[in-house]
Protein backbone atom coordinates (compact mmCIF):
# COMPACT_ATOMS: atom_id res chain seq x y z
CA UNK A 1 0.00 0.00 0.00
CA UNK A 2 2.83 2.01 0.94
CA UNK A 3 3.73 2.39 -3.04
CA UNK A 4 0.07 3.15 -4.06
CA UNK A 5 0.00 5.81 -1.59
CA UNK A 6 2.88 7.53 -2.69
CA UNK A 7 1.87 7.25 -6.10
CA UNK A 8 -1.38 8.80 -4.90
CA UNK A 9 0.56 11.27 -3.52
CA UNK A 10 3.00 12.32 -6.35
CA UNK A 11 -0.33 12.76 -8.26
CA UNK A 12 -1.48 15.21 -6.11
CA UNK A 13 1.72 17.41 -5.46
CA UNK A 14 1.64 17.50 -9.48
CA UNK A 15 -1.79 18.44 -9.70
CA UNK A 16 -2.23 22.06 -10.05
CA UNK A 17 -4.99 22.16 -7.57
CA UNK A 18 -3.92 20.55 -4.67
CA UNK A 19 -2.07 23.18 -2.28
CA UNK A 20 -4.42 26.35 -3.64
CA UNK A 21 -7.86 24.01 -2.33
CA UNK A 22 -5.61 23.75 0.53
CA UNK A 23 -5.00 26.96 1.15
CA UNK A 24 -8.02 27.93 0.11
CA UNK A 25 -9.72 26.30 3.04
CA UNK A 26 -7.13 27.87 5.32
CA UNK A 27 -8.32 31.32 4.41
CA UNK A 28 -12.08 30.19 6.00
CA UNK A 29 -10.62 29.28 8.61
CA UNK A 30 -8.14 32.58 9.03
CA UNK A 31 -11.48 34.60 8.10
CA UNK A 32 -13.04 33.06 11.47
CA UNK A 33 -10.66 33.45 13.60
CA UNK A 34 -10.14 36.87 12.79
CA UNK A 35 -13.33 38.07 13.29
CA UNK A 36 -13.51 36.22 16.56
CA UNK A 37 -10.28 37.65 17.95
CA UNK A 38 -12.21 41.57 16.77
CA UNK A 39 -15.38 40.19 19.13
CA UNK A 40 -13.16 40.51 22.06
CA UNK A 41 -10.75 43.72 20.96
CA UNK A 42 -10.82 46.41 23.31
CA UNK A 43 -11.43 49.54 22.28
CA UNK A 44 -8.24 51.10 23.47
CA UNK A 45 -6.29 48.26 21.15
CA UNK A 46 -8.38 48.90 18.17
CA UNK A 47 -6.58 52.58 18.24
CA UNK A 48 -3.22 51.29 17.88
CA UNK A 49 -1.58 52.70 14.55
CA UNK A 50 -0.91 49.75 12.87
CA UNK A 51 -5.04 47.61 13.73
CA UNK A 52 -7.30 49.51 11.07
CA UNK A 53 -9.61 51.70 12.90
CA UNK A 54 -11.84 53.46 9.85
CA UNK A 55 -15.79 53.05 10.17
CA UNK A 56 -17.53 50.20 8.07
CA UNK A 57 -17.95 52.10 4.92
CA UNK A 58 -13.92 52.79 4.86
CA UNK A 59 -13.08 49.01 5.83
CA UNK A 60 -15.58 48.18 2.83
CA UNK A 61 -13.99 50.16 0.58
CA UNK A 62 -11.08 49.01 1.33
CA UNK A 63 -11.38 45.03 1.25
CA UNK A 64 -13.54 45.69 -1.65
CA UNK A 65 -10.49 47.38 -3.76
CA UNK A 66 -8.13 44.76 -2.56
CA UNK A 67 -10.65 41.79 -2.92
CA UNK A 68 -11.16 43.31 -6.47
CA UNK A 69 -7.45 43.49 -7.41
CA UNK A 70 -6.55 40.59 -6.36
CA UNK A 71 -9.13 39.05 -9.04
CA UNK A 72 -7.65 41.15 -11.45
CA UNK A 73 -4.13 39.81 -10.77
CA UNK A 74 -4.66 36.61 -10.90
CA UNK A 75 -6.24 36.43 -13.92
CA UNK A 76 -3.19 38.28 -15.36
CA UNK A 77 -1.06 36.08 -14.08
CA UNK A 78 -2.82 32.95 -15.27
CA UNK A 79 -2.65 34.65 -19.05
CA UNK A 80 0.61 35.30 -18.53
CA UNK A 81 1.46 32.14 -17.35
CA UNK A 82 -0.44 29.70 -19.95
CA UNK A 83 1.43 31.64 -22.27
CA UNK A 84 4.86 30.91 -20.73
CA UNK A 85 3.67 27.34 -20.56
CA UNK A 86 2.94 27.12 -24.33
CA UNK A 87 5.99 28.22 -25.03
CA UNK A 88 7.84 25.95 -22.78
CA UNK A 89 6.33 23.05 -23.88
CA UNK A 90 7.33 23.86 -27.29
CA UNK A 91 10.70 24.10 -26.40
CA UNK A 92 11.33 21.65 -23.64
CA UNK A 93 8.69 19.49 -24.17
CA UNK A 94 5.26 18.96 -23.10
CA UNK A 95 6.33 17.01 -20.35
CA UNK A 96 7.77 19.54 -18.44
CA UNK A 97 4.34 21.31 -18.05
CA UNK A 98 4.22 18.41 -14.71
CA UNK A 99 7.22 19.65 -13.39
CA UNK A 100 5.61 23.39 -13.27
CA UNK A 101 2.93 22.42 -12.04
CA UNK A 102 4.45 20.26 -9.35
CA UNK A 103 6.54 23.30 -8.06
CA UNK A 104 6.07 23.87 -4.41
CA UNK A 105 6.69 27.67 -5.24
CA UNK A 106 4.29 28.41 -8.11
CA UNK A 107 1.38 26.61 -6.17
CA UNK A 108 1.62 28.41 -3.09
CA UNK A 109 1.91 31.80 -5.10
CA UNK A 110 -1.15 30.90 -6.82
CA UNK A 111 -2.70 29.28 -3.37
CA UNK A 112 -1.96 33.25 -2.11
CA UNK A 113 -3.85 34.54 -4.40
CA UNK A 114 -7.06 32.75 -4.30
CA UNK A 115 -6.85 32.65 -0.14
CA UNK A 116 -6.60 36.38 -0.16
CA UNK A 117 -9.61 36.90 -2.74
CA UNK A 118 -11.92 34.08 -0.27
CA UNK A 119 -10.59 35.64 2.80
CA UNK A 120 -11.37 39.07 1.57
CA UNK A 121 -15.31 37.63 0.26
CA UNK A 122 -16.14 36.39 3.71
CA UNK A 123 -14.95 38.91 5.88
CA UNK A 124 -17.16 41.98 3.32
CA UNK A 125 -20.04 39.73 3.90
CA UNK A 126 -19.87 40.79 7.56
CA UNK A 127 -19.51 44.67 6.40
CA UNK A 128 -22.69 45.94 6.18
CA UNK A 129 -24.36 49.55 6.37
CA UNK A 130 -26.11 49.03 9.76
CA UNK A 131 -22.88 48.35 11.47
CA UNK A 132 -21.50 50.46 14.40
CA UNK A 133 -17.71 51.97 14.48
CA UNK A 134 -17.51 49.82 17.38
CA UNK A 135 -18.81 47.02 15.56
CA UNK A 136 -16.01 47.16 12.73
CA UNK A 137 -14.09 44.28 12.56
CA UNK A 138 -10.78 46.13 12.59
CA UNK A 139 -8.09 43.16 12.78
CA UNK A 140 -9.75 41.15 10.17
CA UNK A 141 -9.48 44.19 8.02
CA UNK A 142 -6.05 44.61 8.89
CA UNK A 143 -5.28 40.87 8.21
CA UNK A 144 -6.72 41.69 4.61
CA UNK A 145 -4.56 44.00 3.99
CA UNK A 146 -1.74 42.27 5.43
CA UNK A 147 -2.68 39.81 2.48
CA UNK A 148 -2.46 42.30 -0.15
CA UNK A 149 1.15 43.55 0.70
CA UNK A 150 2.35 39.77 0.76
CA UNK A 151 0.56 38.95 -2.28
CA UNK A 152 2.50 41.69 -4.12
CA UNK A 153 5.84 40.60 -3.18
CA UNK A 154 4.29 36.99 -3.62
CA UNK A 155 4.09 38.29 -7.59
CA UNK A 156 7.22 39.55 -7.90
CA UNK A 157 8.39 36.14 -6.59
CA UNK A 158 6.41 34.62 -9.45
CA UNK A 159 7.65 36.68 -12.12
CA UNK A 160 11.48 35.53 -10.64
CA UNK A 161 10.10 31.50 -10.81
CA UNK A 162 8.18 32.69 -14.26
CA UNK A 163 11.18 33.52 -16.36
CA UNK A 164 13.64 31.15 -14.74
CA UNK A 165 11.16 28.35 -15.24
CA UNK A 166 11.81 28.68 -19.08
CA UNK A 167 15.55 29.16 -18.85
CA UNK A 168 16.72 25.25 -20.29
CA UNK A 169 19.62 25.13 -17.60
CA UNK A 170 17.12 25.49 -14.86
CA UNK A 171 14.62 22.72 -16.21
CA UNK A 172 17.31 20.56 -17.18
CA UNK A 173 18.62 20.91 -13.46
CA UNK A 174 15.97 20.11 -12.12
CA UNK A 175 14.94 16.90 -14.02
CA UNK A 176 18.77 15.69 -13.42
CA UNK A 177 17.88 16.33 -9.50
CA UNK A 178 14.83 14.28 -9.28
CA UNK A 179 16.57 11.54 -11.45
CA UNK A 180 19.52 11.45 -8.99
CA UNK A 181 16.94 11.25 -5.87
CA UNK A 182 15.46 8.65 -7.66
CA UNK A 183 18.87 6.83 -8.16
CA UNK A 184 19.78 7.01 -4.84
CA UNK A 185 16.27 5.86 -3.23
CA UNK A 186 15.78 2.40 -5.86
CA UNK A 187 19.43 1.61 -6.09
CA UNK A 188 21.46 0.32 -3.03
CA UNK A 189 25.78 1.04 -3.29
CA UNK A 190 27.65 -1.80 -4.16
CA UNK A 191 30.97 -2.01 -2.22
CA UNK A 192 31.84 -5.49 -3.24
CA UNK A 193 32.83 -5.24 -6.98
CA UNK A 194 33.03 -8.72 -6.46
CA UNK A 195 29.66 -10.05 -5.41
CA UNK A 196 28.44 -6.91 -7.66
CA UNK A 197 29.70 -8.97 -10.67
CA UNK A 198 28.67 -12.40 -9.62
CA UNK A 199 25.45 -12.14 -9.23
CA UNK A 200 22.90 -14.98 -10.43
CA UNK A 201 20.80 -15.08 -13.26
CA UNK A 202 16.96 -15.97 -12.74
CA UNK A 203 17.29 -19.54 -13.99
CA UNK A 204 19.56 -20.37 -11.87
CA UNK A 205 17.31 -19.16 -8.80
CA UNK A 206 14.09 -20.71 -10.23
CA UNK A 207 13.10 -24.46 -9.66
CA UNK A 208 14.61 -26.26 -12.01
CA UNK A 209 10.99 -27.45 -13.64
CA UNK A 210 9.92 -23.64 -13.77
CA UNK A 211 9.39 -24.02 -17.64
CA UNK A 212 7.32 -27.31 -17.47
CA UNK A 213 4.94 -26.98 -14.29
CA UNK A 214 4.59 -22.98 -14.67
CA UNK A 215 1.56 -21.05 -15.97
CA UNK A 216 0.74 -17.57 -17.47
CA UNK A 217 -1.09 -15.21 -16.18
CA UNK A 218 -2.68 -12.61 -18.64
CA UNK A 219 -3.11 -8.85 -16.99
CA UNK A 220 -6.82 -7.28 -17.28
CA UNK A 221 -5.19 -3.88 -17.42
CA UNK A 222 -3.86 -1.80 -19.65
CA UNK A 223 -1.39 0.94 -19.48
CA UNK A 224 2.21 1.91 -17.75
CA UNK A 225 2.89 0.25 -14.76
CA UNK A 226 3.51 2.75 -12.12
CA UNK A 227 4.51 0.47 -9.00
CA UNK A 228 5.00 -2.93 -8.14
CA UNK A 229 4.06 -3.63 -4.28
CA UNK A 230 6.81 -6.29 -4.27
CA UNK A 231 6.08 -6.99 0.00
CA UNK A 232 2.16 -7.57 -0.74
CA UNK A 233 3.29 -9.78 -4.08
CA UNK A 234 5.73 -11.86 -1.31
CA UNK A 235 2.80 -12.26 0.84
CA UNK A 236 0.37 -13.38 -1.86
CA UNK A 237 2.81 -15.99 -2.84
CA UNK A 238 3.81 -17.27 0.09
CA UNK A 239 -0.07 -17.06 1.11
CA UNK A 240 -1.03 -19.47 -2.06
CA UNK A 241 2.42 -21.49 -1.86
CA UNK A 242 3.77 -20.79 -5.22
CA UNK A 243 6.58 -18.42 -6.87
CA UNK A 244 5.28 -15.39 -8.94
CA UNK A 245 8.23 -14.73 -12.40
CA UNK A 246 7.23 -11.02 -13.47
CA UNK A 247 8.30 -10.04 -17.35
CA UNK A 248 8.06 -6.79 -17.05
CA UNK A 249 9.15 -3.77 -14.39
CA UNK A 250 7.97 -0.10 -13.73
CA UNK A 251 7.40 2.02 -16.87
CA UNK A 252 6.95 -0.93 -19.06
CA UNK A 253 3.67 -0.37 -21.08
CA UNK A 254 1.28 -3.61 -20.73
CA UNK A 255 -1.44 -4.56 -23.08
CA UNK A 256 -4.67 -6.04 -21.92
CA UNK A 257 -4.88 -9.60 -22.01
CA UNK A 258 -0.97 -9.92 -22.39
CA UNK A 259 1.01 -12.45 -20.94
CA UNK A 260 3.23 -10.96 -18.45
CA UNK A 261 3.63 -13.20 -15.28
CA UNK A 262 4.13 -16.62 -14.63
CA UNK A 263 3.35 -18.69 -11.78
CA UNK A 264 5.03 -21.61 -10.20
CA UNK A 265 3.14 -24.40 -9.83
CA UNK A 266 0.72 -23.47 -12.53
CA UNK A 267 -1.84 -26.16 -10.69
CA UNK A 268 -2.49 -23.21 -7.81
CA UNK A 269 -3.39 -20.72 -10.45
CA UNK A 270 -7.18 -19.54 -9.83
CA UNK A 271 -9.09 -16.63 -10.03
CA UNK A 272 -8.44 -15.38 -6.49
CA UNK A 273 -4.67 -15.72 -6.82
CA UNK A 274 -5.13 -13.33 -10.19
CA UNK A 275 -7.19 -10.95 -8.77
CA UNK A 276 -4.64 -11.09 -5.15
CA UNK A 277 -1.47 -10.95 -7.91
CA UNK A 278 -3.19 -8.06 -10.07
CA UNK A 279 -4.26 -5.68 -7.12
CA UNK A 280 -0.33 -5.79 -6.51
CA UNK A 281 0.33 -4.06 -9.94
CA UNK A 282 -0.71 -0.31 -10.25
CA UNK A 283 -1.11 0.44 -13.89
CA UNK A 284 -2.01 3.87 -14.90
CA UNK A 285 -2.25 5.91 -17.92
CA UNK A 286 1.10 7.63 -17.64
CA UNK A 287 4.55 6.69 -16.57
CA UNK A 288 5.65 7.96 -12.71
CA UNK A 289 8.91 8.55 -11.22
CA UNK A 290 8.35 6.46 -8.22
CA UNK A 291 9.96 2.98 -9.75
CA UNK A 292 10.83 4.10 -12.93
CA UNK A 293 14.46 5.30 -13.28
CA UNK A 294 14.08 6.13 -16.96
CA UNK A 295 11.21 8.41 -16.60
CA UNK A 296 13.34 11.24 -16.01
CA UNK A 297 15.77 10.31 -18.01
CA UNK A 298 13.84 10.27 -21.08
CA UNK A 299 12.68 13.76 -19.90
CA UNK A 300 16.30 14.76 -20.22
CA UNK A 301 16.51 13.43 -23.66
CA UNK A 302 13.27 14.60 -24.88
CA UNK A 303 14.41 18.18 -24.23
CA UNK A 304 17.90 17.66 -25.84
CA UNK A 305 16.29 16.18 -29.12
CA UNK A 306 13.94 18.73 -29.25
CA UNK A 307 17.35 21.51 -28.75
CA UNK A 308 18.55 19.85 -32.11
CA UNK A 309 15.49 19.79 -34.40
CA UNK A 310 15.50 22.27 -37.52
CA UNK A 311 13.39 24.48 -35.57
CA UNK A 312 14.94 25.20 -32.36
CA UNK A 313 18.85 24.38 -33.51
CA UNK A 314 20.34 25.00 -29.85
CA UNK A 315 23.23 22.18 -29.96
CA UNK A 316 24.12 24.11 -26.63
CA UNK A 317 21.57 22.73 -24.76
CA UNK A 318 21.33 19.46 -26.12
CA UNK A 319 25.17 19.81 -24.85
CA UNK A 320 23.90 20.67 -21.30
CA UNK A 321 21.92 17.77 -21.68
CA UNK A 322 24.58 15.40 -22.12
CA UNK A 323 26.95 16.80 -19.05
CA UNK A 324 23.69 15.66 -16.96
CA UNK A 325 23.00 12.21 -18.54
CA UNK A 326 26.83 11.90 -18.06
CA UNK A 327 26.84 12.46 -14.36
CA UNK A 328 23.81 10.53 -13.73
CA UNK A 329 25.24 7.21 -15.75
CA UNK A 330 28.34 7.72 -13.52
CA UNK A 331 26.10 7.38 -10.26
CA UNK A 332 24.53 4.29 -12.01
CA UNK A 333 27.57 2.65 -12.57
CA UNK A 334 28.41 3.12 -9.00
CA UNK A 335 24.90 1.32 -7.71
CA UNK A 336 23.86 -2.35 -7.76
CA UNK A 337 21.66 -3.28 -10.74
CA UNK A 338 20.10 -6.59 -10.37
CA UNK A 339 16.96 -8.02 -10.72
CA UNK A 340 14.56 -7.86 -7.97
CA UNK A 341 14.31 -11.15 -5.73
CA UNK A 342 12.49 -12.02 -2.85
CA UNK A 343 12.47 -14.71 -0.56
CA UNK A 344 9.90 -15.35 2.39
CA UNK A 345 11.10 -16.12 5.77
CA UNK A 346 12.00 -19.19 5.17
CA UNK A 347 14.48 -18.52 2.46
CA UNK A 348 12.69 -19.25 -0.44
CA UNK A 349 12.81 -18.00 -3.76
CA UNK A 350 9.15 -16.32 -4.09
CA UNK A 351 8.82 -13.43 -6.39
CA UNK A 352 11.61 -12.42 -9.10
CA UNK A 353 11.08 -9.61 -11.23
CA UNK A 354 13.56 -8.09 -13.85
CA UNK A 355 16.01 -4.86 -13.40
CA UNK A 356 16.72 -2.63 -15.77
CA UNK A 357 20.85 -2.91 -16.98
CA UNK A 358 23.22 -0.76 -17.61
CA UNK A 359 23.15 -1.15 -21.51
CA UNK A 360 19.18 -0.37 -21.27
CA UNK A 361 19.98 3.07 -19.34
CA UNK A 362 22.80 3.79 -21.51
CA UNK A 363 20.75 3.06 -24.57
CA UNK A 364 18.08 5.22 -23.26
CA UNK A 365 20.62 8.15 -22.90
CA UNK A 366 22.48 7.92 -25.97
CA UNK A 367 20.70 6.82 -28.83
CA UNK A 368 17.73 9.21 -29.69
CA UNK A 369 20.52 12.23 -28.91
CA UNK A 370 22.96 10.75 -31.42
CA UNK A 371 20.51 9.79 -33.84
CA UNK A 372 19.20 13.61 -33.78
CA UNK A 373 22.78 15.29 -33.26
CA UNK A 374 24.25 13.25 -36.10
CA UNK A 375 24.95 16.65 -38.30
CA UNK A 376 26.49 18.15 -35.35
CA UNK A 377 29.97 17.31 -35.27
CA UNK A 378 29.95 19.32 -31.38
CA UNK A 379 27.25 17.03 -29.98
CA UNK A 380 29.25 14.13 -31.38
CA UNK A 381 32.30 15.21 -29.75
CA UNK A 382 31.12 16.06 -26.45
CA UNK A 383 28.94 12.26 -26.02
CA UNK A 384 32.51 11.16 -27.20
CA UNK A 385 33.94 12.94 -24.02
CA UNK A 386 31.59 12.42 -21.91
CA UNK A 387 32.09 8.59 -22.27
CA UNK A 388 36.24 9.04 -22.01
CA UNK A 389 34.92 11.05 -18.58
CA UNK A 390 32.68 7.92 -17.12
CA UNK A 391 36.10 5.59 -17.97
CA UNK A 392 36.98 6.10 -14.01
CA UNK A 393 33.52 4.94 -12.52
CA UNK A 394 33.94 1.44 -14.38
CA UNK A 395 33.74 -1.29 -12.64
CA UNK A 396 32.32 -4.03 -14.53
CA UNK A 397 33.93 -5.42 -17.54
CA UNK A 398 30.52 -5.10 -18.93
CA UNK A 399 29.73 -1.73 -18.50
CA UNK A 400 32.89 -0.68 -20.27
CA UNK A 401 31.96 -2.72 -23.21
CA UNK A 402 28.80 -0.80 -22.96
CA UNK A 403 30.67 2.05 -23.43
CA UNK A 404 32.53 1.32 -25.70
CA UNK A 405 30.03 -0.12 -28.08
CA UNK A 406 28.52 3.16 -27.98
CA UNK A 407 31.49 5.30 -28.31
CA UNK A 408 31.76 3.55 -31.39
CA UNK A 409 28.44 3.82 -32.81
CA UNK A 410 28.80 7.56 -31.83
CA UNK A 411 31.73 7.76 -33.86
CA UNK A 412 30.67 6.26 -37.22
CA UNK A 413 27.43 8.47 -36.70
CA UNK A 414 29.08 11.74 -36.96
CA UNK A 415 31.33 10.38 -39.65
CA UNK A 416 28.36 10.09 -41.23
CA UNK A 417 26.44 13.52 -40.59
CA UNK A 418 29.99 15.31 -41.28
CA UNK A 419 30.76 17.77 -44.10
CA UNK A 420 34.33 18.49 -43.41
CA UNK A 421 37.42 16.63 -43.06
CA UNK A 422 38.40 18.62 -40.19
CA UNK A 423 35.42 17.68 -38.48
CA UNK A 424 35.72 14.04 -39.57
CA UNK A 425 39.53 14.19 -37.53
CA UNK A 426 38.22 16.06 -34.57
CA UNK A 427 35.25 12.97 -34.24
CA UNK A 428 37.99 10.39 -34.77
CA UNK A 429 40.30 12.10 -32.41
CA UNK A 430 37.85 12.10 -29.71
CA UNK A 431 36.76 8.60 -30.82
CA UNK A 432 40.56 7.29 -30.00
CA UNK A 433 40.43 9.41 -26.88
CA UNK A 434 37.42 7.65 -25.49
CA UNK A 435 38.87 4.60 -26.36
CA UNK A 436 42.33 5.10 -24.83
CA UNK A 437 40.53 6.14 -21.41
CA UNK A 438 38.52 3.03 -21.60
CA UNK A 439 40.68 0.18 -22.12
CA UNK A 440 44.00 2.20 -22.35
CA UNK A 441 44.74 1.64 -26.48
CA UNK A 442 42.34 2.51 -29.71
CA UNK A 443 40.91 -0.31 -31.05
CA UNK A 444 38.87 -0.79 -34.67
CA UNK A 445 35.28 0.75 -34.45
CA UNK A 446 33.07 -2.74 -34.31
CA UNK A 447 29.66 -1.83 -32.44
CA UNK A 448 28.15 -4.63 -30.81
CA UNK A 449 24.91 -6.47 -32.10
CA UNK A 450 23.63 -6.52 -28.58
CA UNK A 451 23.82 -2.42 -28.48
CA UNK A 452 20.43 -2.08 -29.50
CA UNK A 453 18.69 -4.19 -26.95
CA UNK A 454 17.27 -2.30 -23.69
Amino acid sequence: MLSRFYTLWANLRAGFWFVPTLMAVGAIGLAIVALNLDAGLPEEKARQFWIHSGGPEDARNLLSTVFSSMVTMATLVISITMVVLTLAASQLGPRMVRNFMGDLRTQLVFGTFLMTIIYCLLVLRTLHSELDVSEVPHIAVTVGTVLALINLFALLFFIHILARSIISETAIRRVERDLRNAISRLLPVEEDVQRFAEQPTIADMLPVDFDERAAALPLSGEGYVQAIEYEQLVEIACRHKVVIRLDFRAGDFVIKKSYKAEIYPGSLLNSELATELEGAILVGDERTPLQDLEFSMRQLVEIAVRALSAGINDPFTAIAVIDRLGAALGELMRRELRHEVLFDPAGNVRVIAPAASFRGFTNAAFHQIRQAGASHPAVIMHMLRTIALLAPNVRLVDQRDVLLDHAAVIAETGRRGASEASDIADIDHSYRAAQVALTGKPRLAKPSEALGRE
